[in-house]
């Protein structure tokens, strides 16, 4: 890939005066480009060295992955807590797992080594989510969710990156565009924008259809990086000439052998090759479907993108309180048990992310938009039915097959910290789990996106 222009989140401020004066045509447009600007995150940063800046943030994700939008994901490795193993290692008493297949109407079973308990596991929560980011000289980052107060899941605690890695990008209306790196961040504290703020560029916004026909809308990364409209498509025409296209002039990308067709805004066609832009070296399309959490499409499976603007940008207030898991777990031999869930031995909260992967398609879903989970009867995976109807058979990680940890069931009026309270279901017992939405609580704030 051609080195790409460096990222402006520079802003304007357009004072009160002259939105009284501007004509209607001036102030519709000011209105329009408002709206898309409430989906782009804002935070207060302040510094180890207590210098302080507020505007629009460009978070540096792992790898190439930045966030910019309330709908994209700060991604790290989440500290597992100590009740948590301690629950899993009261309920499994140091036996190792039966797994249990049927072959020809006969249940074969064996035993199969203890899974590793990790001391930390991949985890994702939305920004929309996030009340403030603040990072102690302790080798953590305290995430601190805008869930109800003294929730005992409002605070997150993940690995902090590197201290040299860049954490963020601020533009300051006042003090320009400035660079944070992890070990002189002290804070971010989230909000959403200023009515008056303009963000120099847009999310990308748009619908990707994979290989099978499935189509997932949300706001786009592609190749995992270039997450904004004022970034750079690049690769060689048909007639040998390096070509770079804004993505705000692209309206269309279809793979094709060896490389994309990309139809611009104008409806001039450009078939590109040569870069890991279009071609098979690219890293996937994600896209952050705010009713489903994530899906990442590889390019193998990827069929075609089709860029357009949000209807409705997912704004800071858009965003739900979170609540602990709870729901209806059924065995395979028809028991069942109610009461708060612990999923896989560690989920517990609507904000984590279940995963699983289906036919090269990588899914990390909010557990607040899962309705069902079934287990096939092989266990070697799951139907997962979200809120809004729609079902993927996944597989491929321990959320939904032989990996899982088993689920833990919490009887109503006993406390969580009491490790021995929890009931387990090992996953060769288990059949499905419905989860309770109801589970909410009473003082929930904004609408679900």
């Amino acid at each position: 890939m051609a080195p790409r222009p460096r990222r402006s989140t520079a802003f304007l401020f357009v004072s009160a005066a002259f939105l009284a004066l501007a004509t209607p045509v001036a102030g519709a447009l000011a209105r329009s480009v408002s709206e898309q600007d409430e989906d782009r995150i804002w935070g207060r940063v302040r510094t180890t060295t207590d210098e302080r800046y507020e505007g629009f943030v460009v978070w540096a994700g792992r790898g190439a992955h930045d966030a910019a939008s309330w709908a994209d994901f700060f991604e790290g490795d989440r500290i597992v807590a100590s009740e948590v193993y301690e629950a899993w290692l009261a309920a499994t008493d140091g036996a190792q797992p039966v797994r249990t297949i049927e072959v020809k109407g006969r249940l074969i079973s064996w035993n199969e080594e203890d899974p590793e308990f990790p001391l930390a596991s991949a985890a994702g929560v939305r920004f929309g989510r996030l009340a403030e980011v603040v990072a102690p000289e302790n080798g953590h980052v305290q995430l601190k969710l805008r869930s109800p107060e003294g929730s005992d899941g409002s605070v997150v605690r993940v690995r902090r990156p590197s201290r040299t890695r860049r954490a963020l990008t601020v533009a300051d209306p006042d003090k320009g565009e400035t660079d944070v790196a992890w070990g002189n961040l002290q804070s971010v504290e989230f909000s959403a924008p200023p009515p008056e703020a303009r963000a120099a560029s847009r999310r990308l916004h748009g619908t990707v259809e994979d290989g099978f026909g499935r189509s997932y809308t949300g706001y786009v990364a592609w190749d995992s990086d270039e997450i904004l409209e004022s970034e750079v498509l690049d690769g060689t025409d048909e007639g040998g000439k390096d070509r770079d296209v804004r993505f705000e002039d692209v309206r269309r990308i279809e793979q094709r052998l060896d490389g994309a067709l990309v139809e611009l805004a104008s409806g001039r066609e450009l078939t590109l090759s040569g870069t890991n832009d279009v071609d098979r070296r690219n890293r996937g399309v994600r896209v952050f479907d705010p009713a489903i959490g994530m899906v990442e499409v590889e390019w193998e499976e990827f069929e075609t993108l089709r860029l357009e603007p949000v209807a409705r940008p997912v704004g800071y207030g858009d965003f739900e309180s979170d609540w602990p898991l709870a729901g209806v777990v059924v065995t395979q031999d028809g028991d069942s048990a109610t009461g708060r869930l612990r999923w896989d031995a560690e989920h517990e909260w609507s904000w984590e992310l279940l995963r699983g992967e289906s036919n090269g398609v990588k899914f990390a879903i909010e557990f607040g938009k899962v309705a069902r989970i079934e287990r096939a009867i092989d266990g070697s995976g799951s139907v997962v039915t979200l809120a809004d109807g729609r079902a993927f058979e996944l597989a491929g990680s321990g959320d939904v097959d032989w990996d899982s940890r088993g689920v833990f069931v919490l009887p109503d009026g006993k406390p969580a910290s009491d490790a021995g309270a929890w009931h387990y279901v090992d996953w060769g017992r288990f059949r499905e789990v419905r989860f309770l939405r109801g589970a909410q609580s009473d003082d929930d704030g904004g609408a679900d996106p």
